[in-house]
C-alpha cells in the first residue's frame, strides 16, 4: 500500500476556506503576524501541491509591483531576474511560473495587491486550483 504525497481533501478544503476570505477584496486586509504566518504556510502548501502558479499584481508603481513579484516568486522557489521597461503610474504585472513569462500594462482600477492562481492537473488535488487574494505586497518580507 502506497501513501499519497498529497494531503487529505479536508486539509485542502480548510486551506481553501482560509484563503477564500481574501476573495473579492479591493485591497488586502491588514494581517496580524500570526495571520500572515498562516497565509504564508497555506500558500507554501498549495505551491508544493500545484504544478505551477500565475501571479497578478495591481500596484501604484512599477517598483512596488516588481518588488512584490520578486518576493512572492522567491518564496515560491522561483528565481528570476526581471528586466521590465520603465512605466509611470499604476501597473498590472502578471507572471506565469511555468513559462517564466511576464506581462506588464497600465492599470486604472482601484484594486491593489497580489493574486495567486494555482494550477494542477493532478486529480487528487484539483480542489486547490483557483485564484486567491489579494494579498499584501509585503506578505513575504525581503530577505537581507
Amino acid at each position: 500500500m502506497t501513501t499519497s504525497p498529497f494531503p487529505a481533501a479536508a486539509a485542502i478544503a480548510a486551506i481553501c476556506q482560509r484563503l477564500g476570505q481574501f476573495s473579492c477584496l479591493t485591497t488586502p486586509s491588514a494581517l496580524s503576524d500570526a495571520e500572515a504566518a498562516q497565509v504564508r504556510a497555506d500558500l507554501s502548501d498549495f505551491n508544493d501541491w500545484s504544478d505551477y502558479q500565475t501571479l497578478g499584481i495591481c500596484a501604484d508603481t512599477l517598483a512596488e509591483g516588481k518588488q512584490a513579484l520578486e518576493s512572492f516568486l522567491k518564496a515560491l522557489g522561483v528565481t528570476v531576474s526581471l528586466d521590465l521597461p520603465a512605466r509611470e503610474g499604476a501597473v498590472y504585472l502578471k507572471f506565469n511560473t511555468l513559462k517564466g513569462a511576464w506581462y506588464l500594462d497600465d492599470y486604472s482600477g482601484q484594486s491593489r495587491g497580489v493574486l495567486i492562481t494555482f494550477h494542477t492537473s493532478d486529480p487528487e488535488v484539483t480542489e486547490l486550483s483557483g485564484t486567491y487574494g489579494p494579498f499584501p505586497f509585503d506578505l513575504f518580507p525581503a530577505q537581507a
